[in-house]
């Protein structure tokens, strides 16, 4: 979907996804290293990566933010969606860390903190929900640790189990320190 939604807070901007990004993301896609718990899917060449682009700026239900690190290595690190739009419900993933060098930083956090925050307070979401394997031991503390809570769980696509999670802005803002330090005010949000 074309947007100009994004947000700036501590190292960590978002902004919308343009198309000098799209070979990053495919790339990392790619990277079997990085992708144990996505959707498996065939290699993707730069024809279906530049179909997928064209596909997406027409898609009215997906929100996809390019992730920057802003203070050391300023460029692009990854990527952050909201998706699946069902009234005042969305759901957030499709988030990849993809620049090793952004690896441990808590970028993935910071990011998809203020994802859910432009969901709250600048598309007017109730709930976002989100589903992760158990064995994705860091994504799923950290979805805990922002407040998610658990809502039930079904078969994941790559076997084992994922838990399907809920979060709404109560949550969010009153989770432990771990997510409050993360609070963009409205004009860290556009």
């Amino acid at each position: 979907m074309r947007h100009s939604y994004g947000a700036v807070c501590k190292n960590v901007r978002l902004r919308p996804l343009e198309r000098k990004d799209i070979e990053k993301l495919r790339v990392w896609r790619n990277d079997v290293s990085q992708t144990r718990f996505l959707r498996r899917i065939p290699e993707i060449t730069p024809a279906m990566q530049e179909n997928w682009y064209r596909e997406y700026l027409q898609n009215e239900d997906e929100i996809t933010f390019a992730i920057e690190e802003t203070k050391e290595l300023r460029r692009m690190v990854g990527s952050v969606a909201l998706y699946n739009f069902r009234g005042e419900i969305a759901e957030i993933g499709k988030i990849q860390i993809g620049d090793p060098q952004a690896h441990g930083r808590g970028i993935g956090r910071v990011s998809m903190v203020m994802a859910m925050q432009i969901g709250f307070r600048l598309l007017g979401l109730k709930k976002i929900v989100i589903s992760v394997h158990r064995e994705n031991t860091a994504a799923y503390t950290n979805d805990l640790k922002v407040g998610f809570q658990i809502i039930g769980e079904h078969a994941a696509p790559m076997g084992g189990t994922e838990d399907e999670m809920e979060i709404d802005e109560k949550h969010l803002n009153e989770a432990n320190d771990y997510a409050a330090d993360i609070v963009c005010t409205d004009k860290d949000l556009q």
